[in-house]
């Protein structure tokens, strides 16, 4: 059985912008986690409140994704936002703070980029230790939502969080990311399972709910389950119907029917 998280900037504009209502919305439908963007700009007052009110858990929060974290010149100001960040992480009560790599170049070596990345995320582990938060890296895909990416692959988080090998820094797996990227999961995942702390969830193509494209669900809840993998789903998908709560059943339903 695995527990689900909700994209709240994804998810339940049904109910308007205000994030607040979406977490209000999100308790109503049984959830209590959420997930976020990250939090620059946002009314952290008024989202704590409805938290707090309906029981709620923002499960992850995102750092500043522009951030091309393959340029040393850019980590200064890289781990100024990330403790930032992390601090209002700490402010919702969130615990895990998924951090992209930013774009790639193609004038320098990937294992070279990759081992600046690596010594950024070193330096942010400092802060995440500090603070009591999990980093997560995520790759994500190339070929439709973020060309240009470096952490395109997910063997990219895998190979910095393993150079940076500490306790504060782990991976999390995309599916919808993953097979649009044209990664078998069923190659990729055991491979990566010792590291991975959280994995999000929607379909392809098209990014809609579990449910609504080709992906055979239950294959790969099991194949999670196979891997030793107990955490929870976050579902980071644009429902096809206008219920967020509706468009959700049929995930909702796979992970309860499944073996605790």
């Amino acid at each position: 059985m695995f527990e689900l998280s909700v994209n709240i900037e994804y998810m339940f504009h049904e109910v308007g912008e205000d994030l607040a209502d979406r977490v209000r919305a999100a308790a109503a439908a049984g959830y209590r986690k959420v997930e976020l963007f990250n939090t620059a700009g946002k009314d952290l007052a008024s989202l704590k409140a409805a938290l707090d009110e309906h029981g709620v858990t923002v499960w992850t929060a995102v750092t500043d994704p522009r951030i091309a974290l393959f340029d040393p010149e850019n980590h200064a100001g890289f781990i100024e936002s990330f403790r930032r960040a992390a601090e209002d992480a700490r402010l919702l009560g969130c615990g895990q703070l998924v951090v992209p790599s930013g774009i790639g170049v193609p004038f320098l070596k990937r294992p070279v980029q990759l081992e600046n990345v690596a010594r950024a995320i070193a330096a942010a582990a400092d802060i995440a230790e500090e603070l009591d938060i999990v980093i997560l890296l995520e790759a994500v895909n190339t070929r439709v939502d973020h060309p240009g990416v470096l952490f395109s692959r997910t063997e990219d988080s895998v190979s910095v969080a393993r150079a940076v090998d500490s306790p504060r820094v782990r991976v999390l797996y995309d599916l919808y990311h993953s097979i649009t990227e044209g990664e078998n999961p069923f190659e990729v995942l055991p491979q990566a399972s010792e590291l991975v702390a959280h994995v999000q969830i929607a379909d392809v193509p098209g990014r809609g709910e579990p449910g609504s494209g080709t992906v055979d669900w239950p294959a790969m809840l099991e194949l999670l389950a196979s891997t030793g993998y107990s955490g929870t789903l976050g579902v980071e998908c644009n429902p096809t119907r206008h219920s967020t709560a509706a468009a959700l059943e049929y995930i909702r339903e796979l992970c309860t029917e499944l073996p605790a």
